[in-house]
């Protein structure tokens, strides 16, 4: 009987670590008030690909009604879902301004195997910085962050995924944030 009620308890410890794992808590990355401001990529696709730049800087000298930052460390086909959703709502509004910025360890090679599959609009970029910009406070536990904010810097929406796989579950999501911001 001893026996019984031990392995009862156990299975009910073990259920509910496994409850409590599959909830989680919901990853945090980047500011929800204002962005970090300037920081240098390197263009691996658009129009300024080969060159080091600042695309907060452009975009804010552009006076751009909104931008979308998505930040990611990884490059694969789940990132492709999240940036077509995004290229779409720069198409039907040429001035939302929109990159990509890869962090941790994604490489030049990753975002041109991408591109050559997938013609994305949005520019795919690396940071300059490793981890990317600090004053973004990007979360390492996010494999993607994205930020969309209005001119002047004020974040709209803000998004944290701690895989690709549920960055494009949202994708939707996010587009609608991006036609939301540039009105």
């Amino acid at each position: 009987m001893r026996a019984i009620r031990f392995l009862g308890l156990a299975l009910v410890l073990v259920l509910g670590f496994g409850v409590s794992v599959a909830v989680g808590e919901d990853v945090k990355s980047g500011s929800t008030k204002k962005v970090g401001g300037p920081f240098d990529v390197k263009a691996i696709t658009g129009e300024k690909a080969g060159k080091s730049l600042c695309y907060y800087c452009q975009y804010s000298a552009q006076k751009r009604p909104a931008v979308v930052m998505i930040f990611t460390q990884k490059a694969d086909d789940n990132l492709v879902t999240v940036v077509k959703a995004v290229d779409e709502v720069q198409k039907a509004n040429e001035k939302l301004g929109t990159v990509v910025v890869g962090v941790s360890g994604v490489e030049a090679a990753d975002f041109e195997k991408i591109q050559t599959t997938h013609k994305l609009t949005t520019p795919l970029t690396i940071a300059e910085d490793k981890d990317g910009p600090a004053k973004y406070e990007l979360n390492k536990a996010a494999a993607v962050t994205v930020l969309v904010y209005k001119q002047g810097g004020e974040v709209t929406k803000n998004f944290a995924f701690k895989t690709t796989k549920e960055a494009a579950e949202k994708a939707k999501e996010i587009a609608a944030a991006a036609t939301e911001a540039v009105k």
